[in-house]
């Protein structure tokens, strides 16, 4: 018998209050969730992060194109990346609301915001007051600029965050200025996963000393690191470095290119000689092997174009997975290009890996979404639950966390503290706007 058949997920017993919306923090407190940590996801009736309330009959991002009676709770993008959590509601600008949070974080072990600038402050919340609270708290704050400096008030999404960092200016093609430049949130992704690695220390820290942190995870720095080769670049040449598309200056071919039929592509990366040599032999392009302008890496990356043009030629006849077999067997990193959609949810590598997972979604239907990012060696398969709808866990995080009875639940209730509907003109827009989407 395997005696691992039992074990345990590693943050099994660890609870995390989730002050976050759009997708930095949220996508931290997935993570935490998959790892097995019971993940609240603290929101309000006052002012929902779900998208809007009415929006039109036809918008995108809902099941179907349809955002239905409860359009709060069939957001494609917060059911992505909100599985696993509980939701309870609490207006935190008034006096009950905060008394209740405080209660929870003295039986929660995380607390996690990606709230603007000063807010949790001014709602008595911040980490300070927490940690005065429970000593052993683990605060994470997730400013998009910092607590410090010039920008320490600015607010922040990804794509300013993109900005900020140079990472904007270094994609796209030669040819291209900033207004073609592709949206992107990658900073929000690092900064996610960067917190929940953050905060997974922390709780080893804490299981050796007894004490709490406070965690300043600011999402623009967290992303830095990441065009690293850039900034050591340009301190040894004092250039910056210019967009040049999908070229590298050290590999040749290397690039996107198209494969037989309608936006069809895949991609292809010849790192040394020998590879080289492996790819003349895969592809058995006529001539290519002996052409003399192809001789040498520093003469491949001369005549770039008229290799690209070959190598086009030859690809554009064949299927992108035909192609990427072809040339993995040779030893040749290659890879299709996947649309995010029917593609995705067809690729056989991910399909036999079990990624994409039915998920029963009271409000939103059945659908196949991401699975969770974490496989434990001898664990049972990592759970699955669906998003949660807005409150749906009130009675179990107020009634059986905290104790309340059914008439203070009530009173709550027809207060507007807590809730399962948004108030009219609870969109997001209001003074608790987020650092970082």
């Amino acid at each position: 018998m395997n005696s691992h058949t039992n074990i345990r997920p590693p943050l099994d017993g660890v609870r995390v209050l989730e002050l976050a919306e759009i997708w930095a923090g949220p996508l931290c407190g997935a993570a935490l969730a998959d790892m097995g940590a019971e993940v609240i996801k603290v929101e309000s009736v006052q002012r929902i992060s779900r998208g809007p309330i009415r929006p039109a009959p036809n918008a995108s991002g809902y099941p179907d194109g349809d955002p239905g009676e409860r359009p709060w709770n069939r957001s494609g993008n917060f059911n992505a990346v909100n599985r696993n959590k509980r939701s309870v509601t609490l207006d935190l600008a008034s006096a009950r609301g905060v008394g209740l949070f405080r209660q929870l974080v003295s039986v929660s072990d995380v607390m996690v915001s990606n709230y603007a600038p000063g807010v949790v402050d001014r709602l008595g919340i911040g980490w300070e007051a927490l940690l005065a609270l429970k000593p052993d708290l683990i605060v994470v704050e997730m400013p998009g600029y910092g607590k410090s400096g010039p920008y320490k008030d600015f607010r922040s999404m990804g794509m300013a965050i993109d900005a900020v960092t140079g990472h904007s200016s270094l994609r796209g093609y030669p040819d291209m200025d900033q207004t073609q430049i592709s949206l992107v949130h990658h900073p929000d992704a690092v900064a996610g996963m960067t917190a929940a690695f953050g905060i997974s220390a922390a709780l080893h820290y804490r299981a050796r000393t007894g004490k709490g942190q406070f965690i300043e995870l600011t999402q623009s720095e967290a992303f830095l690191p990441h065009i690293g080769e850039e900034f050591l670049e340009y301190g040894l040449t004092g250039v910056s470095r210019a967009r040049r598309g999908n070229s590298h200056p050290l590999m040749s071919p290397h690039g996107c290119y198209p494969a037989l039929g309608d936006d069809k592509w895949v991609t292809i990366a010849v790192r040394e000689e020998e590879e080289w040599r492996a790819f003349c032999h895969a592809t058995e392009i006529p001539g290519l092997a002996d052409d003399a302008r192809f001789r040498d890496l520093e003469s491949r990356v001369t005549h770039r174009e008229a290799l690209d043009g070959i190598i086009a030629g030859w690809s554009s006849g064949r299927d992108r997975y035909e192609t990427v077999e072809t040339l993995q067997r040779a030893g040749i990193p290659a890879g299709p290009v996947l649309d995010c959609g029917a593609d995705t949810y067809s690729d056989p590598h991910l399909f036999e890996r079990d990624y994409f997972q039915v998920v029963e979604h009271p409000d939103a239907g059945t659908h196949l979404m991401s699975g969770p990012m974490w496989k434990l060696a001898g664990a049972p398969k990592p759970r699955h639950e669906p998003a949660p709808c807005l409150g749906e866990h009130n009675g179990y995080v107020l009634g059986e966390i905290l104790g309340l009875g059914p008439a203070e639940l009530r009173e709550l209730e027809e207060r507007h503290i807590i809730g399962t509907e948004p108030l009219e003109g609870a969109d997001m827009g209001g003074v608790r706007r987020v650092t970082g989407s």
